[in-house]
Parts: C-alpha cells; sequence; structure tokens
C-alpha cells in the first residue's frame, strides 16, 4: 500500500459574472471535494482551503465551473462575425497553494482545460474557465 499524507490547499477563486453566481466543483484524485457557488463580488478573489489525503505519486487536482448555459453569455452583435462579448459568466483560477507552497508557475505552465462540449478544442495553460 502506497504512503498516504494529508495537504493543505488553499484556492484562490472569482467569478466574472453578471446574473448569477458560478458554480464550481473541487476534485482531488476524482474525489468530489467540493460545490458551492462564489460568494464574493464579480471580479473578487475568495479563497477555498481544505485538507485532503493522497496517496505517493501522481495527484491530480480538478476544477470545474459547472453551471454555464448559452444565456449566460450576450453579445454586442449577436448576428455579426466580429461581435463583442459584453456581459459572461467565468470562473477564474487566481491562485493555488499546497502545504504553503505557492503554485503560480505550475497553475499557467500545467493547467489543462477539457471543454464538456466536445466539438471544442482542449486548451492548456488555461486558467479562465467558462468557453
Amino acid at each position: 500500500m502506497a504512503d498516504v499524507e494529508t495537504l493543505h490547499f488553499r484556492i484562490g477563486l472569482a467569478g466574472t459574472y453578471w446574473a448569477k453566481q458560478p458554480r464550481y466543483g473541487i476534485l482531488v484524485n476524482d474525489q468530489v471535494i467540493r460545490v458551492d457557488n462564489i460568494q464574493a463580488p464579480s471580479g473578487e478573489t475568495e479563497y477555498v482551503e481544505f485538507d485532503a489525503e493522497v496517496a505517493e505519486g501522481r495527484c491530480e487536482l480538478k476544477i470545474k465551473l459547472i453551471n454555464k448555459e448559452a444565456s449566460d453569455v450576450v453579445k454586442d452583435d449577436p448576428l455579426s462575425p466580429d461581435f463583442k462579448i459584453v456581459q459572461d459568466l467565468l470562473l477564474n483560477i487566481k491562485s493555488i497553494e499546497i502545504d504553503e507552497i505557492d503554485l503560480a508557475n505550475l497553475t499557467h505552465t500545467k493547467s489543462h482545460f477539457i471543454p464538456d462540449d466536445k466539438s471544442l478544442p482542449e486548451l492548456d495553460m488555461c486558467i479562465d474557465l467558462g468557453w
């Protein structure tokens, strides 16, 4: 059996929103740790802290935006191919710390976005969720 240790996570999240708060899920090695709504005003960071037991070896942290719908995106001219988005619903990952170690560099260089809509491409180095 692999060695298990308890790690302390501190994740800074911010929502960009105009009508409803972003709802997020946090998973460690596919175990749901937390599902909640962003409580801070749009654009302001709030911190989620928790402890999780992980086995020695590879560990995967997943952060999901789980309530975005097409109606959450408002375009200035929806019929124009050059439209601009004027209102949106996004979940922004601002920071990740594990046992007081800031993972800023890894957050930006090792992140991988997998959209729910499989017709959209997966993106590397993506910390703003909500296609």
